[in-house]
């Protein structure tokens, strides 16, 4: 196991580097406390609220004419300006209000048309994302005024008018007649203040940026009698790679320890209540991180280029992955584009920690990190091997 002297080394290095670890440490805590400072009225709720076009699912269950009505004629046409409709199956609706791809839908009940002109109890659920602001008032409303309309046409047809009326599932009024049934995804779900979001966000990045500068000191340290020396001690060529990335990969979860305990310590950031799904997201993440810098770093033959192509691609996925704006305000492109990068999954999976989520809802993240490490390894890794064979062949 002769790579864990190699580990060692590299983190001595870093100990002794007053500047290095004043980038590790210091730099991160110094721009969340500037940026959650900067960003706390607005991701605090205090901005002023306006009403924008925003994506309405709709799945309509409904055998009678009402809930088509209400679905294609009032959300879908009357309310075109103000709404955009999309028709799913509830469970895909319920996945996408999970996932935060939608902030609001509903859910007509099959027996809509029948309960609400003969007078019975009907429900229509509408789920939405924590705190949905306004969106959740405007279909409210749309909906009991509908319905408000419908028994004064069934009364002058001789039919007893409906009695239900709106109840939500946060309120402690328990009515026994309901039309409207207002549903949270995860009730218990906490909203995101500034430094949360910007904790969570500055250490995705300086995580990513840590082990590029890992990466680029390898690369450096190859064009260099460094390497070579190396290779005269019986060091073969993957017990040295497992040994970088061994050291890499400590000084990554250092990283991350103290800027998740500074942030907690100094302003008060609230990880969640999940400290074993903080840490194994942790993991994963950094495994994800490294994992992409031999890969990334495996097409450079110069630490020069690797640095500059290296700091580029890290301002690129940060800002794509949510480090530099909140990802929601993002343009649509830009969203499905950073699905796919690891620093965006791991900000959006320690969000879900944040607001409530347990170990169990995160583990198809982990799962996820854990593999795109594995397979960003594996290919830098069969790329540096064939370019060693073809160079000492």
């Amino acid at each position: 196991m002769t790579f864990w002297w190699l580990a060692w080394k590299d983190l001595l290095i870093i100990i002794r580097d007053k500047k290095a670890l004043l980038t590790l440490i210091a730099m991160p805590l110094l721009l969340i406390s500037i940026l959650g400072a900067a960003f706390g009225d607005i991701m605090g709720g205090e901005e002023d609220v306006t009403i924008k076009k925003f994506d309405l699912g709709i799945v309509n269950l409904d055998k009678g004419p009402l809930g088509g009505i209400l679905s294609d004629e009032v959300f879908n046409k009357e309310l075109s300006d103000q709404i955009k409709v999309t028709y799913y199956q509830e469970k895909d609706l319920v996945e996408k209000i999970n996932n935060h791809k939608l902030s609001i839908g509903i859910v007509i009940d099959e027996d809509f048309t029948e309960t609400v002109t003969t007078g019975k109890e009907a429900k229509v659920k509408v789920y939405t994302v924590p705190d949905p602001g306004i969106k959740s008032i405007i279909v409210t409303t749309v909906i009991e005024q509908f319905a408000q309309m419908i028994p004064l046409e069934a009364m002058a047809n001789g039919a007893q008018p409906v009695q239900g009326e709106i109840q939500e599932t946060s309120s402690s009024d328990e009515l026994n007649q309901s039309l409207l049934q207002e549903t949270t995804v995860n009730p218990d779900t906490e909203t995101v203040g500034s430094f949360q979001y910007y904790a969570a966000a500055m250490g995705v990045m300086f995580l990513l940026m840590t082990a590029v500068q890992g990466v680029s000191t390898m690369i450096l340290e190859k064009e260099q009698e460094v390497y070579k020396r190396l290779l005269l001690s019986n060091l073969t060529y993957l017990e040295y790679l497992l040994g970088k990335m061994l050291g890499l990969f400590i000084i990554c979860l250092t990283q991350a320890f103290f800027i998740i305990l500074g942030t907690k310590l100094l302003f008060g950031v609230d990880w969640g209540k999940s400290v074993a799904g903080i840490i194994i997201m942790t993991f994963a993440f950094v495994v994800s991180t490294c994992g992409l810098g031999v890969l990334a770093g495996s097409f450079f033959k110069t630490e020069k280029a690797f640095g500059v192509a290296g700091m580029l691609g890290t301002q690129i996925f940060a800002a794509l992955g949510g480090s530099m704006v909140p990802i929601y305000v993002l343009p649509d492109a830009f969203v499905a584009a950073a699905k796919v990068l690891p620093n965006s999954l791991a900000l959006q999976t320690y969000l879900d920690l944040m607001t409530g989520s347990s170990l169990v809802d995160i583990i198809p993240a982990i799962s996820s990190a854990i593999a795109l490490g594995g397979i960003f390894f594996v290919l830098g890794l069969i790329r540096l091997s064939s370019e060693r064979r073809r160079k000492y062949a």
